[in-house]
Formats: structure tokens, sequence, C-alpha cells
């Protein structure tokens, strides 16, 4: 009777292995699936001003491209002009002034105290140009980055005080946010490049390489969140649309 209860055990050992196989989750072997996720704008901004003020023209409509630094609006400058050239005039002056009396100060006609002003008054004058023509930059906005003007908030001749003007987003490179389960933690790493499958209208399978991988799990849950870069150099890929992220 004893060689029986070897011969059972290995039986029983048979038929716990395939079940303790079987109960592993296709999620828990590939790490993660098939996840759902969103394409997104790569940046987004609402734009306004600094000060408040009237739009005098908008250099831009809703579906332009933009490079960084293009101005967009324009707010009435008329008092910030006529302050360039007012304080540019006194900066004139100052420096005609010292060139007259440069001659006295060469022959030490003139006291230390006497020259100070006149170098101080000339510094002066130049500092108040640089202000004039920074408060007159401020009625010129400019984009932030390059990207797509999404919409127009705002018409010319309208008052607007931290209104919204216009929004613009980035489209290259674009965006992914997902949320995975907790068995595809630390199988993920910076740089790693995931298949994407677009839906419609794009309809294609690509890739995006992963930006971030969020450091904090949520417990109720069991997942985490990770960020996707995906170029899209010819603007061919529309932000808004759906994904899904293969595990493989």
């Amino acid at each position: 009777m004893k060689p029986i209860q070897p011969l059972i055990a290995a039986i029983s050992l048979l038929l716990v292995a395939p079940l303790s196989w079987a109960e592993t989750s296709p999620e828990e072997s590939a790490g993660f699936g098939e996840i759902s996720c969103l394409v997104e704008p790569g940046r987004q901004a609402i734009l306004s001003t600094q000060i408040p003020g009237v739009i005098d023209e908008l250099l831009v409509r809703a579906g332009d491209e933009v490079e960084a630094g293009q101005a967009l609006f324009r707010q009435v400058q008329d008092i910030e002009r006529a302050s360039v050239t007012l304080e540019g005039a006194r900066a004139e002056y100052a420096g005609r002034r010292l060139q007259r009396n440069q001659r006295l100060i060469e022959q030490g006609m003139l006291s230390d105290s006497e020259r100070d002003e006149l170098d101080t008054e000339l510094r002066l004058a130049r500092m108040q140009v640089g202000l004039a023509n920074a408060q007159l930059s401020q009625r010129s906005n400019a984009a932030p980055f390059d990207g797509l003007v999404a919409s127009l908030e705002a018409e010319e001749g309208e008052y607007i005080d931290a209104t919204p003007v216009l929004e613009l987003v980035q489209l290259d490179p674009l965006r992914i946010e997902a949320v995975l389960p907790l068995p595809a933690y630390g199988r993920l790493e910076i740089g790693d490049r995931i298949d994407v499958n677009l839906h419609a209208p794009v309809d294609e399978t690509t890739t995006a390489e992963v930006e971030r991988i969020d450091g904090v799990i949520d417990p109720s849950s069991g997942t985490f969140g990770v960020g996707l870069l995906l170029a899209n150099p010819d603007g061919e890929i529309p932000a808004g649309i759906n994904c899904s992220l293969l595990g493989g």
C-alpha cells in the first residue's frame, strides 16, 4: 500500500499546477493587455493679457498654425507709443546736455557732484525709455509655443481684463494619458515605446514613447497613471480621438 502514496501525490501536483496557471489573468501575464486611452494636445493654453485694455487687432483666425513668438493680437497702444516718444526725447536731451558739458568736465571745471548729476540724468532717462518700451510690448501678445489656434474667445474692440482671448494647442507631439493596472508597475521605463491603436478617423496602429510614470499608486483601484508622447510631424493625427494601449 505504501507505493500508492507517491503516485497520489504526483497526480495531485499535476492537477494543481494547471489550475494555478489558469488562474493567471491575461493582464498579469502580458503586463496590462489592452487599455483605453485618449489622444490629447501636447500643450494647451488659454491666452489672455497681462494688463487690461481694448483689443485693437486680432492677427490670427481659428485654425491658423502659428510659431512660437508670433504676434497673435494687439491692444490699443496710443498711450504707450506716446510714452516711448516722450521718454526718448528726454533721453536725447540728457545726452546732448552731457555732451555740451563734456569739455568742462575734461578741463575739471565741473565739480564731481555736477558731473554725477549729468551722468545720472542720462542713465535714468535711458531706463525710462526701456520701461516705456516694455510697457508697449505688453500690449502685443505672442504665441508661447508652436501650435494651432483652436478658437477665438474675444473680438476686436472688446475690452479685456483677464478675459480669455484665444485658445492655443500644440499638435506635435501629442500627449496620451492612461491608467494601467498594478501588475504593469515596474515593467515600464521612461523612453519605452508602446503600441497604440488609434481609433476613427485614423484607424491605424503606431507607437508612443513613455514620458512619465506616476510614482503613486491608487490603493482603491490598484492602478497608476502614465503619460506618453505621440509624434505627429505631419499633423495627420487629430487631438481628441480615442485610442488603445496594447500591452503585448
